[in-house]
């Protein structure tokens, strides 16, 4: 029974951290990481993708609300839109990073891992009961068209 919880314990805690690899705080370090290799390009491509898909998920928030799995309790426009779950805007931001580089590498064990690594955040967002797979599709969606617009310019 200990072994089980602590398990469990562990579980929680590794999608708690795989999780943080699709927020903002995340987003915002690979952007300053690709600025400071001077590589310009992918960095105005992760600006313009990151303002985007954050700017699309507040536009379809507010007009769309659908609770959380674990609903959580707004009271102003902010926390309306932080508690509705459509789309997963941490799915979004992590498969346009991935499709992004993917393309910058062009390497199969880059698209291995980047790969890998898009589907454990996307399922991290599952297991901690902040979406389900509807929002998730809604979130890969937004991924990959903002990567197609971004591709464009």
């Amino acid at each position: 029974m200990k072994i089980l919880k602590q398990l469990q314990k562990f579980h929680f805690q590794l999608f708690r951290d795989l999780t943080s690899l699709g927020s903002l705080v995340f987003f915002a370090l690979v952007g300053l990481f690709a600025l400071s290799f001077q590589e310009y390009i992918l960095f105005w491509k992760m600006v313009f993708g990151g303002v985007f898909s954050l700017g699309v998920t507040v536009l379809i928030r507010t007009f769309y609300f659908k609770n959380r799995p674990n609903q959580q309790n707004h009271t102003n426009f902010i926390e309306r839109i932080d508690a509705s779950s459509f789309p997963s805007l941490h799915t979004g931001r992590t498969v346009f990073l991935a499709l992004l580089f993917i393309n910058f590498f062009r390497d199969n064990y880059v698209t291995t891992f980047l790969v890998i690594f898009a589907i454990l955040v996307a399922y991290s967002r599952i297991y901690l009961k902040k979406h389900d797979w509807y929002d998730l599709m809604g979130g890969l969606v937004l991924g990959v068209v903002t990567y197609l617009l971004v591709s464009l310019f």
